[in-house]
Parts: C-alpha cells; structure tokens; sequence
C-alpha cells in the first residue's frame, strides 16, 4: 500500500469516525463551548466542512494554475451556523470529503508532486496538504473528544 493509498484511507474514514464521536450527543450539548474562547463540537463540525470546501479549492488551484500562490485559511467561528440540525453538519461534511476524495483519487502519483507557495510555509507539495488535512482532521477528533469530557 503507497502512503498515497494510507492518507486516502484516513480521510475517507474521518466522516466514520465523526459520526460515531458524536453519536447520541445531546443537541444542547453539541453548542455548549467549555468557556467562551473555545469551540463547541458544533463549531469544530462547521469548520471541518468549510475548510473542507477551501482545501478542495486550494488544491484543484495546485493542480491548474502551476505553480500557484494559495492563501492561507484562517478560521472563522462567526462564520459557524451552529444551530444546525447534526444529521445536516455531519452530511454535508461527508459531501465535501466525498468531493475531495474524488478529486484526490483521479489525480496521479506525478500530481502528488506539484507545489505551490504558501505565504508561511513556502513550497508545499500537493502530498503535504493532504498530510496536513489528515492532521487536521486528527486534531480536531481529538477536540470533539475533549468537549465531551468537560463538565
């Protein structure tokens, strides 16, 4: 198995893995916030989708314009509609990785290679942005699972 094939396998398991994290969690609970700088598992699902969505872009921005400057993503709670029912936050995470994936899939191990400049981080290959979205989706696993253990 490539390390293409592990970090494919990885983010295609993460809507998995959210869905049962968040299973059976109480509605009042998914907006509760530990204190008021910190995100409610509501927030971290409403960012996962709108950084997915950017990522998807910044990547077919790779691949087409090359080599591209790509912006760096800053997150924005007040962007996040919390209020959402889960079913709708957990489905249109699983449609935008979905997408992401397709679009993964259907390039070569050669597309892997391409870089683009990052304002912070200089030449970046497509292979270390999908490592870093797998990281990405680590951490904020391991988030949801600390906002759960808070009282």
């Amino acid at each position: 198995m490539s390390k293409r094939d592990v970090l494919l396998d990885a983010l295609a398991a993460t809507p998995g893995d959210l869905e049962r994290l968040v299973s059976g969690v109480a509605d009042s609970r998914l907006t509760y916030r530990p204190s008021p700088e910190e995100w409610s598992i509501a927030d971290v699902l409403c960012h996962l989708v709108m950084i997915e969505e950017l990522a998807l872009a910044r990547l077919r921005l790779m691949v087409e314009q090359q080599p591209p400057a790509i912006p760096p993503i800053f997150p924005d709670p007040a962007a996040h509609d919390v209020n959402q029912p889960l079913a709708t936050m957990l489905s249109d995470f699983r449609q935008a990785r979905q997408a992401m994936l397709a679009f993964l899939r259907a390039l070569n191990a050669g597309d892997w290679q391409i870089t683009a400049v990052h304002p912070t981080l200089g030449s970046i290959s497509v292979r270390f942005l999908v490592q870093h979205h797998v990281d990405h989706d680590t951490a904020h696993l391991n988030q949801i699972t600390q906002i759960k253990a808070k009282p």
